[in-house]
């Protein structure tokens, strides 16, 4: 584990690795290693955002790092049985995150100019960028049919609009402290909605996966002595999955996958 806790810091700090890491972490006998990598990335180039950029994540960054996120809920869906896919979206996750760290560090603090200390300009700049964000926002919202009302916010972007226009700098500053709120509160939603989307595909691949390894158990010999475990084991997933418990199921299946391997060769 050393090797791959130096590997995840090099590609995230230096954009860079070596390929003797690379063959390490690949060499692994284990491929949920890869997942381990993959979500403490994904972790770490969260937590760089929001320190970065608290609640105003440029857009282009933002979709960088929903690109990264889906890969590595891509490589959880993929194990244990698609290493070859899970590999290919360890590959794609780490590339973006890496290229978010690279880009992160390029933007500078006049992305957090404040409203309380702007001028005219700076609050139809932040104004601006805010409503950038939000049309991102709201494109993501209505590709997941996610239902987020997004009537408020609009109206609260057209009078911060008026009142810059009008000269009420004051007033302009409280509705844009309002609208932060808004997208922050939207935000939330659209990954709440994404990330119960995704528990429910994984539910649907592993009880796929599960009636699949059915049709293998019901052609084997009923004396293999490996059939009342397989039989065992399918219950038990089943019953972890109905419990929202897909971690535990995930290594479950991985028990299952080896017993299933020695039942085929008996069928066949």
């Amino acid at each position: 584990m050393k090797t791959l806790a130096i590997f995840t810091i090099l590609v995230l700090v230096f954009g860079t690795v070596s390929t003797s890491l690379v063959s390490d972490a690949y060499a692994q006998n284990d491929p949920n290693i890869l997942l381990q990598i993959a979500e403490q990335a994904d972790k770490q180039i969260k937590n760089q955002l929001d320190r970065s950029f608290g609640d105003s994540v440029p857009s282009d960054i933002e979709n960088l790092y929903d690109q990264g996120h889906k890969a590595v809920e891509s490589l959880e869906e993929s194990l244990p049985d698609d290493v070859k896919q899970a590999r290919e979206d360890f590959l794609t996750a780490m590339k973006l995150f890496q290229k978010i760290s690279r880009m992160t560090s390029t933007y500078t603090t006049e992305a957090k100019v404040t409203a309380s200390d702007a001028s005219d300009r700076d609050l139809k700049s932040e104004l601006n960028r805010l409503d950038k964000y939000f049309q991102n926002l709201k494109s993501i919202s209505e590709k997941q049919n996610t239902g987020i009302e997004l009537y408020k916010i609009q109206k609260l972007f057209a009078l911060a609009n008026e009142q810059i226009d009008s000269g009420d700098n004051q007033e302009a500053a409280k509705t844009i402290e309002e609208i932060k709120s808004l997208i922050v509160s939207i935000k939330k939603h659209i990954r709440d909605y994404s990330s119960n989307s995704a528990s429910d595909r994984v539910k649907k691949f592993a009880l796929k996966q599960l009636e699949r390894i059915q049709n293998i158990l019901d052609k084997a010999n009923p004396k293999i002595p490996e059939l009342e475990e397989a039989n065992s084991l399918v219950k038990q997933i089943e019953t972890l999955i109905s419990e929202d418990k897909i971690s535990d199921a995930k290594k479950k299946f991985g028990e299952l996958n080896k017993i299933i391997k020695i039942i085929k060769k008996s069928i066949r």
